[in-house]
């Protein structure tokens, strides 16, 4: 599996990330999700064959629209992960990978390790409603987009950042939790 250098760069200083990216991984570009993590975590997860929970988030701030994708991966007895990846509605590059995550009919996640090799590797269904989801999140953010004076899509991701915790995000992609 080959990750841009740049990106290479960016998960070897992190101790866990989740990221959405184009890949080619033997049969054309698609959407992958890459979860950073430590391998010990992963190989847990996937001995439990933990369940992965996805969910859109779109949010309005002072400088424009946030969206993002949750992701939780969880098991009792062995732990849980759970963070965001952001897309800005104005790139272009973003548009057409949330075009693919509209589009594809599975969603490759790799869990990769602190070596940044790959710890387990799922195929997961990505059914017409999750493709359905994508083009409703891309609809509501190019709504707000609209309507901003001035987008900042950094400053919109921290001030949601600042605005709510993690578990907030997902109480609010998750109201009815998700076990």
């Amino acid at each position: 599996m080959q990750v841009d250098e740049a990106f290479q760069a960016y998960l070897k200083d992190q101790a866990f990330a989740v990221l959405c990216l184009e890949m080619d991984l033997g049969s054309g570009p698609e959407a992958v999700l890459l979860v950073k993590t430590n391998r010990d975590l992963a190989e847990g997860l996937r001995a439990a064959e933990a369940a992965v929970h996805l969910g859109w988030l779109v949010e309005d701030t002072a400088t424009g629209p946030v969206l993002c994708l949750l992701f939780l991966c969880g098991q009792d007895g062995v732990g849980e992960l759970g963070g965001e990846s952001y897309f800005d509605v104005a790139a272009e590059e973003d548009r057409q990978l949330l075009g693919r995550l509209a589009t594809q009919e599975r969603l490759a996640v790799a869990y990769l390790d602190e070596e940044l090799q790959v710890a387990w590797f799922r195929a997961l269904p990505w059914p017409e409603l999750d493709r359905l989801a994508v083009e409703q999140a891309l609809d509501r953010a190019e709504d707000l987009l609209e309507r901003t004076e001035s987008y900042d899509p950094e400053a919109a991701r921290e001030e949601l950042q600042q605005r709510l915790t993690l578990d907030q995000l997902v109480e609010r992609v998750f109201p009815d939790g998700v076990g």
